[in-house]
């Protein structure tokens, strides 16, 4: 088992051959080097916009070349930094919030990212710079990559990892592989339905009775706000509209700490419909563990109500499979944190360079 990845590993003690990993988000891009074992032994977080040291990273209406060419800088400036030779890195794993398409290697329409990304052949261009295999994967693979190499599934044979935000993404590990699919869309287990009637919650897909629909940010957020309406809660005075829906979940996380009965009804709402839809999941996969994490994991790990929060999701799962998956899964939180996306992309170009060599 790995040092702790959020600690630093320093390059002495580390472990050869290297791997980078590389996690664009809509407002930043982080780049980590990671050992054999997965420890992390550099980090850059930079700012879309701003500059690390000497490093400039583009502007988010910049075109996507740029981006390229400010991640091989920053991948260059690490290796001088540490002293460290490029044949000494496996190759670069690059973790996208954005689907590729395998046969054209080209990305498809982003949602997080600006339009003019979509076709863009990112592989193939940082290829050509760095100069290192590229392994493309989705973000939310590359984040359940991580948590199998060396977070809260490290030893599992396979792992969901569902990460609760605006939306829901999810990453799907199976003996080692991550899901795909044929176009690159497996494991999109936000959009499991879980309200077939006419009258289901629309999702921000266009389509009706999504899990996301009912357990994401903006979910949430409109089910309280339907529900005050009807009923008496600590959270009206607290919620008005210039609220932003994204700020609604935490302030019923905060209610629900308070013993407001009103949010802690809609936290319980939302770990069953989850429930509801990740027993559908394990009928399909059979995974042998289920994590969740995200920003909207009410408290999480470290919180009473997160723990309460997790139980309850794990009740209504085991309720719902067939006995001998309830007592094979293990349902727990997700250990990386926003350190799984760059940590995993690394882990599978690793998995990558073992495969090919």
């Amino acid at each position: 088992m790995p040092a702790n990845p959020r600690t630093l590993c320093a390059s002495s003690d580390a472990t050869p051959p290297y791997y980078v990993g590389v996690d664009i988000g809509g407002t930043s891009i982080k780049i980590g080097l990671v050992d054999d074992r997965g420890n992390a032994v550099d980090i850059r977080a930079v700012d879309i916009g701003e500059k690390e040291g000497n490093v400039a990273v583009i502007k988010t209406d910049a075109e996507p070349r740029g981006a390229v060419e400010a991640m091989a800088e920053v991948i260059a400036a690490i290796f001088k930094r540490l002293g460290i030779k490029k044949s000494a890195c496996g190759g670069v794993g690059l973790g996208v919030p954005v689907q590729m398409d395998k046969h054209t290697r080209k990305l498809l329409r982003p949602d997080n990212l600006p339009l003019s990304w979509t076709g863009f052949q990112i592989c193939d261009e940082l290829g050509k710079l760095v100069k290192l295999p590229i392994v493309f994967c989705n973000d939310a693979n590359a984040a359940a990559y991580g948590e199998y190499w060396v977070g809260s599934a490290s030893g599992q044979s396979s792992l969901a990892l569902i990460t609760l935000g605006t939306g829901i993404g999810t990453g799907i590990i199976i003996d080692g592989k991550s899901l795909e699919g044929d176009i690159g869309f497996g494991g999109e287990c936000g959009h499991i339905i879980i309200d077939s009637t006419d009258n289901a919650m629309l999702c921000g897909c266009g389509k009706r009775g999504c899990v996301e629909a009912y357990c994401g940010a903006t979910g949430v957020a409109l089910r309280t706000i339907n529900l005050m309406m009807r009923r008496e809660s600590s959270m009206r005075p607290k919620i008005t509209p210039k609220t932003k829906l994204s700020d609604i979940p935490k302030i019923v996380y905060a209610e629900a700490q308070a013993g407001d009965e009103l949010a802690l009804e809609i936290i319980a709402d939302t770990a069953k419909y989850l429930g509801i839809a990740v027993a559908s999941l394990l009928h399909t996969i059979d995974a042998a563990c289920v994590l969740f994490g995200g920003a909207m994991t009410f408290g999480g790990k470290d919180s009473p109500l997160g723990e309460r929060f997790l139980s309850q999701i794990s009740r209504e799962v085991k309720s719902r499979v067939f006995p001998a998956i309830a007592d094979n899964v293990l349902i727990d939180f997700a250990a990386l944190g926003g350190d799984a996306g760059y940590i995993g992309a690394a882990g599978l170009a690793r998995e990558y360079a073992i495969i090919t060599q």
